[in-house]
């Protein structure tokens, strides 16, 4: 069957910006019946309200050029050079966005907002690739492909209309700068590589002109090393200056976190943790440092903190909106909260947003308690409708952290006739994001008070 996630993906990153607008615009989206740690961009931030593709955009851009067959690994970017030619000086949406199409051994990736790109091709030469899995790039136009069945890392430059083949790195083997058949990396803000060195059990680390520098492997009891995404200090946009190690290794089943150095932080088995198998094969990081991990097996997207404490998870099989066809690929562009997701066929284009669940309101002689956890850090409103269809402000957009959260309110005495025993009120809980769907959509759940 042929695979079409890739080009998709690059699809939507592409063509987002062309119809988009100005981020201070008021469209508003209200949701009430489905969950929101991701959600699609309101309708003015796609293409025609696009937010997943299809077989036909596949062949309105590609057309016969190619068909996409296993398509894996994902990585975005704003490429330096692109700043301000959409908005003068300043940043915007449109990113590049590069896609493994491993079973073609290539690289699929938006030259522009309307022309699609691809290197690599099958071959074990300068220029081509062998079943690659992973790609990381930078802002600068550095592109690094795990070129996994050739048992190397293959370097590329994107100058912003081309991109060109640089070196290999590496050959089959153990040994230092060698390995056996590497699956993901990343870079960190400095250029330095971090690969997956999956037959090797191990991270390798090299400079940004390609010298080996460490390994990271029996201090972190490192086995089958796969997704890796790496933090630090000196990046652009991240909101708390840490440098760490994010990886899937085990069984397909664990995260783990560490030093730069290797040592481990944390570390979780989320087969344990959520008492089911999973499939865990990649995962990225956004502003805030929460953890997004894609389970190919359950089609699903789990969302841990910082400290690998598991927060939600999102998803599930299928091909309708919010469905995921096994996932295989994600990346983060963490300046505007823009993910990107890759399954089997199709590519789904999301924001960051804060969902809110287990929303609780009980009496307390003359104090209301409410109980709400939400997902995602997020300014909360919330609204009492009484018996006469007044409405009450109990508290209005106050910031509260991810997690379970309780307001504890004392009712004043103009309203204590609203709360007569028998009465039944309905309690209404506004969630908006601080950031990425932030001011565009808006989560409401509601539940009764009984007096």
């Amino acid at each position: 069957m042929i695979k079409k996630s890739a080009l998709l993906l690059i699809f939507l990153a592409a063509s987002a910006v062309l119809f988009a607008q100005p981020k201070d615009e008021k469209e508003l989206t209200i949701i009430t019946d489905r969950p929101t740690t991701l959600t699609y961009p309101s309708y003015w931030h796609t293409p025609f309200g696009i937010n997943r593709g299809t077989p036909f955009w596949l062949r309105v851009f590609l057309g016969n050029r190619t068909y996409f067959n296993n398509p894996q690994g994902l990585a975005a970017t704003k490429l330096l050079v692109e700043y301000g030619r959409i908005n003068i000086g300043r940043d915007d949406w449109q990113l590049t966005v590069y896609g493994i199409n491993s079973g073609n051994s290539e690289v699929i990736y938006n030259k522009s907002m309307h022309a699609l790109g691809i290197f690599g091709s099958f071959g074990s030469g300068e220029g081509q690739l062998n079943r690659p899995i992973g790609v990381a790039c930078n802002e600068y136009g550095d592109v690094y492909v795990a070129d996994t069945g050739n048992h190397r890392v293959s370097r590329w430059f994107n100058d912003g209309k081309n991109v060109k083949f640089i070196l290999n790195l590496g050959k089959h083997g153990s040994g230092r700068g060698e390995f056996i058949s590497p699956s993901y990396l990343a870079l960190d803000s400095e250029g330095r590589l971090y690969v997956s060195d999956t037959g090797n059990n191990r991270i390798q680390v090299f400079s940004k002109s390609g010298g080996f520098l460490y390994e990271i492997s029996k201090q972190a009891s490192i086995t089958a090393p796969l997704g890796i995404s790496v933090i630090d200090r000196g990046e652009r946009f991240l909101g708390y200056r840490e440098d760490y190690i994010y990886l899937i290794d085990g069984e397909f089943n664990r995260i783990q976190k560490l030093t730069h150095e290797g040592r481990p932080v944390a570390r979780v088995r989320l087969d344990e943790e959520l008492g089911k198998t999973v499939r865990l094969l990649t995962l990225d990081v956004d502003y805030y440092g929460n953890v997004y991990a894609v389970d190919n097996l359950n089609s699903m997207i789990y969302k841990l903190d910082s400290g690998l404490n598991y927060i939600t998870s999102f998803g599930s099989f299928g091909k309708k909106s919010y469905e995921f066809e096994n996932p295989t690929g994600i990346a983060i562009y963490k300046n505007y909260g823009q993910v990107f997701v890759s399954d089997r066929e199709s590519a789904q284009y999301f924001w960051i947003g804060a969902d809110a669940r287990n929303f609780t309101a009980t009496r307390q002689g003359n104090d209301l308690k409410f109980d709400f956890f939400i997902t995602e850090r997020a300014n909360v409103t919330i609204e009492i409708e009484t018996c006469d269809k007044s409405s009450i402000i109990v508290c209005s957009s106050v910031y509260f952290d991810t997690g379970q959260n309780i307001v504890k309110w004392e009712v004043p005495g103009a309203y204590k006739d609203s709360f007569k025993p028998g009465a039944v009120l309905k309690a209404t809980l506004k969630v908006m994001a601080t950031y990425s769907s932030y001011p565009h959509i808006l989560r409401i759940v509601t539940t009764e008070i009984r007096n």
